[in-house]
């Protein structure tokens, strides 16, 4: 599990906590890092070592523009060729992802990131209101999803206007704003011989717990997990 990056938006400690839990209630093992380049150099583990799935939830980019001056020098980030290709080849040769919410603005950088994970962020389109009180209505049927109810009350973002790319199914739709465009905001897809699940929610700890967000997530590993 990768949970790390700039702390002036997300506790990503605390979320990697209630994400390990999810994990090990599945009864997987769990090693969580922070950084990029730690979570690569397990990937490559084989064997004994080798990893099933990667449970994404950080936030590591160049961090450009004035607003990021004082976190830029320790959390501003471009991937290795290296940490790429690493990425890219665990997904598409069976590895599992599940990309938990800031996943999508990683590596601004590096194009491929967004196929990868089916989406996107696009800087100076893309949005979300503050955290708030979200309504997010399931779509269609799907294992990750199945057994929810019709909708999911939740206290979080709804990141809208990203670069979704064609073909993913999606699983769950919610408004930015009232009178918006409903937003994809959960979506399944395969890259290679991968699977990934990508899970727009998780601002903070309190949305990763809420039950039948926690169920999703549950649902979601078990799903990308079993191409591997």
């Amino acid at each position: 599990m990768l949970a790390g990056g700039s702390p002036h938006a997300h506790d990503f400690a605390a979320c990697g906590i209630a994400l390990a839990r999810i994990v090990t209630d599945l009864h997987h093992d769990v090693q969580v890092v922070a950084h990029p380049d730690e979570a690569a150099e397990l990937l490559r583990g084989e064997g004994d070592d080798a990893v099933d799935a990667l449970v994404m939830d950080g936030l590591w980019w160049r961090m450009l523009g004035d607003t990021y001056d004082q976190w830029r020098d320790e959390f501003g980030y471009s991937p290795s060729q290296s940490t790429r290709s690493t990425l890219r080849s665990f997904v598409a040769e069976g590895g599992g992802m599940l990309a938990v919410h800031t996943t999508p603005i990683c590596f601004d950088d590096w194009p491929e990131w967004g196929d990868v994970v089916g989406g996107a962020w696009r800087w100076g389109v893309s949005s979300h209101p503050p955290v708030g009180p979200v309504t997010a209505h399931i779509v269609g049927t799907h294992p990750v999803v199945e057994g929810l109810p019709a909708q999911l009350m939740l206290r979080d973002e709804v990141y809208g206007d990203m670069a979704v790319r064609d073909g993913v199914h999606v699983l769950a739709v919610a408004k930015r704003n009232h009178g918006d465009a409903e937003q994809p905001v959960v979506w399944a897809h395969s890259y290679g011989n991968g699977r990934v699940v990508f899970d727009g929610f998780g601002h903070d700890a309190d949305s990763l717990n809420q039950p039948h967000h926690a169920q999703l997530l549950s649902q979601a590993l078990n799903w990308v997990m079993a191409a591997s």
